[in-house]
């Protein structure tokens, strides 16, 4: 299979003129290199895709919420309140100790056998501050930040 560099150098050559694309392919070659390319993106089209949507705008800010993740993941991801019986860490939570919410995360914890960290958005302020979250409830997954309510079904899309 091609990587996407091989993809790009073989696209370039294809638009260029014979004599200026420094393969020096014969038709029969070029033909196979054609066919092999088009291969390719049928079954890969998302390269295509990329190359046409460019560098993601939000790509900094993904950065710099997955090194925030990192710099705090042992203390994200080990509390002192856990919910879920059993499994490992899916993610964090920052809810307060009297929300409703804590029970609707214990049952989705228990049917989906993970656990979930949760942490006291008074008692753990400095933690919130260093991450930059300013949203309660907020979750905090080994990939991603979410200031706001989550349902289920979109904690599962998450957790994918």
């Amino acid at each position: 299979m091609m990587r996407p560099l091989a993809t790009a150098i073989g696209l370039a050559a294809l638009s260029a003129p014979a004599s200026a694309d420094g393969l020096d392919l014969t038709p029969a070659q070029r033909a196979a290199f054609g066919a092999e390319i088009r291969g390719l993106l049928l079954e890969e089209p998302e390269i295509v895709a990329r190359a046409l949507r460019g560098p993601d705008p939000y790509a900094e800010e993904i950065r710099s919420d997955l090194d925030l993740i990192a710099a705090h993941a042992d203390r994200l991801f080990t509390s002192d309140i856990l919910l879920g019986r059993t499994g490992p860490v899916a993610f964090a939570v920052f809810v307060p100790p009297d929300s409703r919410l804590r029970d609707k995360l214990e049952d989705y914890a228990t049917a989906r056998e993970l656990r979930i960290a949760l942490h006291d958005p008074a008692a753990d302020a400095a933690l919130m501050q260093a991450l930059a979250l300013d949203t309660i409830p907020s979750y905090v997954f080994p990939t991603l930040m979410v200031r706001g309510d989550v349902p289920p079904i979109v904690l599962d899309r998450y957790q994918e």
